[in-house]
Order: structure tokens, then C-alpha cells, then sequence
């Protein structure tokens, strides 16, 4: 018997986006007029490493000779260092209840026996408590707070801590202020204020225009160590401080008190558990006349702590019916795809040099995750330029930049000088992880057309 195979094919369409990037025509025109280099271009956030100011050093190193153990806390410095980047935020009571009901019903599946004797029931339920309560200690995180009044864990923090914190902090105001060079606040409040790092930036910065200092610290040994930092380690330099400065260990209990930058650095770890943390948040966003900054380590458990903060602050405000928007880094209001896509936090790099405190300085690279909100519409002439949000990879005449689009969504672009054109090739190829793009990027829908061969007997 014979068969007879016949073959036809079968279109199939398939849409693809196709991204076009438009440059800014501003930003081209200075090029062009050589008001300045395209490396240079107004997207850059990114600082160069500099190093560290020789008077804080001294004053740091004044402040821990006075405790008399600089070689402890430099070795115990890298303990609590370790630590800091490891940490995670704290088990819910609830998600421990889900853990421990979880870990019982493995348990007395594997062990229990119908023909127990009643003496033997009491036995076994006993037995599998305290096997439950070991299982999830050994497999749930064991958070606990740091001992800030314990001036020798002050120390440690101060050494190891003060150059990335000062440099972190000095990068996201020195974009906030480049941005929005009309921000001349006269009022900070500092959550967490810790050794002073929100502080001694905001005076560099903003120190013409500020009358008011309000720093926040449960501990008062991390508030006396702050103040002496500013008084360069001398306790009789009242007269360098500057002026409307407060210490406190609690938040203010007056619901009228406004701010005009508000930031929370290196803070949210220290709260035990959500509703503190969400109560806390509201409070700061409450106190926040402009902007709000919040800043944590960069590991997985620093980013989503900060991608917690960001959506509550942005859903009370939708709920409130209250304009605000993301101002850095994100250039939209949509959930974070980095969050909802993968497991890599958001994060980005600074550069610094440690404090010559017994050792040569040398480069150190800090990662960090924050988030600045603004309150008030976002600008209508805010053309949300996208942000890198990794390190652009260099190749041979060509470029690629991963970014954060005001779409909410991560794309990936590959700049060539004959596609692109030089200006914005150069741009792109000279920019850094952190800083922005001056382009707009416009999605388009492409149909693609396929044949697929089938055959029929």
C-alpha cells in the first residue's frame, strides 16, 4: 500500500516591540555648541571617588583614641561590618505560625500512630513541640536589634561605616540638588540620624539655607557620638555647631510639624516588625513638606525593604487623593519590575576611600538601594528620562545600556554612533551604573509574518 504525503505551509503572525530612542534636542544642541563634553551630559548622577576629608578623619580618629581601643574596634568593626550585610529583615509572627503549623503537619504525618495509648498522645504532643519550636529556629532568621548604647558598638560603627554612609548620602543630594536647583530647604529631619552622615552632607549642601537640624536617635550614646563628629571631636566646640540643631530619642508627638527634606538612612532594619515599620513610614511622610529620602544597604533584603517603603508611600497617596511622585531613581510610579521580575535587587554603586586610620586609604565600592519622593504632581517638561540600572557594557563601536523606563518596564538598548547617531552614542557610552539618559524611548508594536511547513498524509 502506498501513501501519498502532501505539504503545505501555514502563515503565523507574532508581534514584537521595537524600541526607538529619541535624544534630547536640548542637550544636543549644547553638545553641538560645546557648552559641554557629551560625557558630561546633564544625566550624569554618578560622582568620582575622592578622598576622604582629611578633617573628618582626624576627628574621627580623635573621637575613638578618647575610648582608648582603636585596635579592638578596628577588628571588631569588620565583625559588626559582616553582620550589617548579611542581615535580613524580621519573620512576621504570622509567617512564623505558618512555618510552625507547616513544620507540625510533616511531623505527625511521618510520626503519629493510631494505637497510642493515652499517656503515650501526651507524650507525642510534647515531643512534637519541642521538635516544631527546634526545626523553625534552626530554619527561620534570628533577627535581634543592635545595641547602639553600648559606645564600643558606636565605634565599631563609626570607623567602618562613616566613609560609604557620607559618600552614599553625598551622591543622592548631590543629584537632588542638581535636579532641582531651587530646593533650598530650611528644615531636615534625620530618622536614625546614627553618626551624623545625613547631617554633615545636608550642612555642605544646603547649610546657606537650613535653620533647622532635627535628628532622631534612640540611643543616646549614637546622638553624643554625632554631636562630637560635628564639634571635630573637641566637646567644648559649641560654637562650630551649627545653628537649630536638636537631638531627640523619640519622633515628635506634634502631628504640625513639617519638614522640608525628611530622611530615613540606614534605619528600617532596626524596627521589629511591619506595622512598626509602616507606622513609622506614615509618620516621616506626615512630618514631609517636599521630599522624602530613604536609603538602605543594597543586598536583597535592603532593596526590598525599600520597595515596602515606596509602594505604601505611594498607595496612601493615591488613596489620599494627594499628588506625589517618584523623583529618583525610578522614572515612574509603576511597581518596581526589578522586584516583580527577578531576584537581583535594585541597587546601585559608589566609589569611596576609606579613612587613613592605621592603614593606607584604598577604593571601596559600596552598593545601595533608596528612593526620593516628592510631594506635588510630577512636571509636565519632566521628560523621565530612563535610568541605568546596571553597569553599561563596552564593546567594540557599540554600547549596551540596561535601564528603568518610565513605562515601568527594564529594556536593554544598544547604541552604535551609525544607528544612533555620535552625540548620543557618546552619551550613552560614557555614562555610568545610577545615572540617566537624556533620550525618550517609544515602543511600537511590529507584526511579524512566518510560514510554517505542515504535512498531511
Amino acid at each position: 500500500m502506498s501513501s501519498c504525503c502532501v505539504a503545505f505551509f501555514k502563515r503565523s503572525y507574532a508581534t514584537k516591540t521595537k524600541l526607538t530612542t529619541i535624544f534630547n534636542e536640548d542637550v544636543r544642541q549644547m553638545v553641538l555648541r560645546e557648552e559641554i563634553k557629551a560625557r558630561k551630559h546633564p544625566g550624569r548622577c554618578s560622582l568620582n571617588a575622592k578622598p576622604f576629608p582629611d578633617d573628618l578623619t582626624n576627628t574621627v580618629l580623635k573621637t575613638i583614641k578618647a575610648g582608648g581601643q582603636l585596635k579592638n574596634v578596628m577588628s571588631d568593626g569588620q565583625l559588626l561590618l559582616n553582620y550589617l550585610y548579611s542581615r535580613h529583615s524580621p519573620v512576621e509572627q504570622r509567617e512564623l505560625m505558618e512555618k510552625k503549623q507547616q513544620n507540625r503537619v510533616e511531623l505527625e504525618k511521618k510520626y503519629y500512630n493510631e494505637n497510642m495509648s493515652e499517656e503515650q498522645q501526651i507524650k507525642f504532643e510534647r515531643f512534637i513541640n519541642n521538635r516544631v519550636e527546634r526545626l523553625v529556629a534552626q530554619r527561620t532568621y534570628n533577627w535581634r536589634p543592635i545595641d547602639y548604647n553600648n559606645k564600643h558598638v558606636c565605634h565599631q560603627y563609626l570607623l567602618s561605616r562613616i566613609a560609604p554612609e557620607y559618600n552614599v548620602v553625598k551622591t543622592i543630594f548631590s543629584e537632588l540638588q542638581q535636579r532641582d536647583p531651587n530646593f533650598t530647604p530650611e528644615s531636615l529631619f534625620d530618622f536614625g540620624s546614627g553618626i551624623g552622615t545625613v547631617t554633615l552632607n545636608a550642612k555642605n549642601f544646603w547649610g546657606n539655607s537650613l535653620k533647622e537640624y532635627y535628628c532622631v536617635d534612640t540611643s543616646s550614646t549614637m546622638n553624643d557620638l554625632a554631636k562630637l563628629i560635628l564639634q571635630e571631636g573637641n566637646p567644648n566646640n559649641e560654637d562650630i555647631l551649627p545653628k537649630g540643631l536638636f537631638y531627640r530619642q523619640f519622633l515628635p508627638a506634634s502631628p504640625n510639624l513639617k519638614f522640608d527634606l525628611v530622611v530615613s538612612a540606614y534605619t528600617m532594619f532596626e524596627l521589629p516588625d511591619i506595622k512598626t515599620r509602616f507606622e513609622t513610614l506614615l509618620n516621616l511622610w506626615n512630618k514631609t513638606k517636599k521630599y522624602i529620602v530613604l536609603i538602605e544597604i543594597g543586598t536583597r533584603a535592603g532593596f526590598s525593604l525599600i520597595n515596602e517603603a515606596r509602594d505604601l508611600l505611594l498607595e496612601v497617596s493615591s488613596h489620599n487623593n494627594t499628588k506625589s511622585h517618584v523623583f529618583s531613581p525610578c522614572p515612574h510610579e509603576h511597581s518596581c519590575p526589578r522586584y516583580d521580575s527577578d531576584d537581583t535587587p535594585c541597587n546601585f554603586e559608589v566609589s569611596y576611600f576609606t579613612p587613613k586610620i592605621a592603614q593606607q586609604s584604598v577604593i571601596k565600592r559600596e552598593h545601595f538601594s533608596y528612593v526620593i519622593i516628592k510631594k506635588g504632581e510630577r512636571p509636565k517638561t519632566d521628560e523621565q528620562w530612563p535610568r541605568i540600572v546596571r553597569p553599561v557594557l563596552i564593546r567594540s563601536k557599540h554600547s549596551i545600556c540596561r535601564m528603568c523606563t518610565s513605562s515601568g518596564k527594564l529594556q536593554e538598548i544598544i547604541f552604535t554612533a551609525s544607528k544612533n547617531g555620535k552625540i548620543p552614542y557618546w552619551c550613552a557610552r560614557s555614562s555610568k551604573w545610577g545615572d540617566r539618559l537624556p533620550i525618550v524611548i517609544k515602543e511600537e508594536n511590529e507584526v511579524e509574518e512566518d510560514e510554517v511547513k505542515s504535512e498531511q498524509n
